[in-house]
């Protein structure tokens, strides 16, 4: 009897390892599939020979035909940037769902996004005061290059932080409503902040203003290169976040009773979703609703298990978001719709249908 149910538990388990192992291959062709329409179409399209040619085809700068450069150097940095701020905002997403163990916890809801797009915006104000004193004169080049995503990972922290000392002190470490209030709070705080600077830079007023719609137009390699490290780290970062994540869905008192370092745990994972949070926007101004919709879909396609959801999420966020700029750049060609504005409008519905379904429920691994 004993061999019998040995022998079903691991046939179960090689059963769920190759449905695993199908649903990351499915996801991994899904994004590639993503990327290539991304770069193939837009206001002229391209076909997939003249995509590969452009991109594999070694050539001197200065002898590259118009579709190769547009191919080159606009739109293939674009899909890149934009399936990375895809990734990072679901795995955000799905981090904190987890930690705060509620369905609705999202990058932007919580306001985290704004609070990282006001750090992002006020970095911007500070170089050129700096710049004045002889003390910062030797130094404000490298000012400029860390002031942004240190502002912003600090906005999006302080933000994160505040929501979860509301809900906590509250006793109601879940509770949708403390999240949402507060969240709604921060977020109109720091967007009515960031708000005022952008008025104040009147000569810059449209880019930042279209910028804070989130929007991927005219970003390039530039922006590829700046946000790969912060991206690296985070990823790093969310490497460890799963077994905690795990161990917090049975409560604070269950994960102590197994060894979970509380304290630790919400460093990490408040930092870690902070700062993937604060890396999107620095790349591509506020998105939001990417970190709601794909981590609650991939939690009940895939599997509850951090350990699946978080890669899962990093892939198909990354599809979610290409398919969305796309949609962005070509739905009225050849003008553009923010980005933002295409996510805010798939994910408002989405966002009331969870609150209607039950928006309190806790997710259990």
């Amino acid at each position: 009897m004993d061999d019998k149910l040995i022998n079903q538990g691991g046939t179960s388990s090689r059963g769920g390892t190759v449905k695993n192992l199908a649903a990351f291959g499915l996801a991994i062709a899904m994004l590639v599939a993503a990327l290539i329409c991304g770069v193939s179409l837009g206001t002229e399209n391209f076909s997939f020979q003249e995509v590969v040619a452009a991109i594999f085809t070694s050539q001197a700068e200065e002898e590259l035909s118009i579709s190769s450069t547009i191919i080159r150097e606009i739109r293939l940095p674009r899909v890149l940037l934009a399936a990375l701020c895809g990734g990072l905002l679901a795995a955000a997403g799905a981090v904190f769902q987890g930690f705060f163990r509620n369905p609705l916890a999202d990058s932007g809801i919580m306001g985290i996004s704004s609070g990282a797009a006001f750090g992002a915006v006020s970095s911007a104000m500070l170089p050129a005061g700096i710049a004045a004193l002889p003390i910062f004169a030797s130094i404000n080049y490298l000012f400029s290059d860390f002031a942004t995503p240190i502002f912003a990972f600090a906005g999006a922290f302080l933000v994160a932080i505040t929501v979860f000392a509301s809900s906590h002190l509250q006793g109601r470490y879940s509770s949708t409503t403390v999240i949402i209030l507060t969240g709604t709070a921060a977020s109109a705080f720091f967007s009515a902040l960031t708000s005022l600077l952008v008025l104040m830079k009147d000569k810059e007023l449209y880019k930042m203003f279209v910028w804070t719609l989130g929007s991927f137009n005219g970003k390039g390699w530039n922006e590829l290169q700046f946000i790969l490290p912060m991206t690296i780290i985070s990823v790093v970062l969310l490497w460890f976040c799963p077994k905690p994540l795990d161990l917090l869905a049975g409560g604070e008192a269950s994960a102590q009773s197994l060894g979970l370092n509380l304290a630790a745990t919400k460093v990490l994972v408040l930092g870690t979703g902070s700062l993937a949070a604060a890396t999107a926007v620095c790349a591509g101004g506020t998105i939001g609703f990417v970190g709601l919709i794909v981590p609650h879909l991939l939690r009940r396609l895939y599997s509850p298990r951090h350990s699946l959801l978080i890669p899962a999420s990093i892939l198909w966020g990354g599809v979610f978001l290409v398919v969305a700029d796309l949609i962005s750049r070509t739905a009225i060609a050849p003008a553009e719709i923010p980005v933002g504005l295409v996510t805010s409008l798939a994910g408002a519905p989405f966002f009331v249908f969870l609150l209607l379904a039950g928006g309190e429920k806790n997710y259990e691994v």
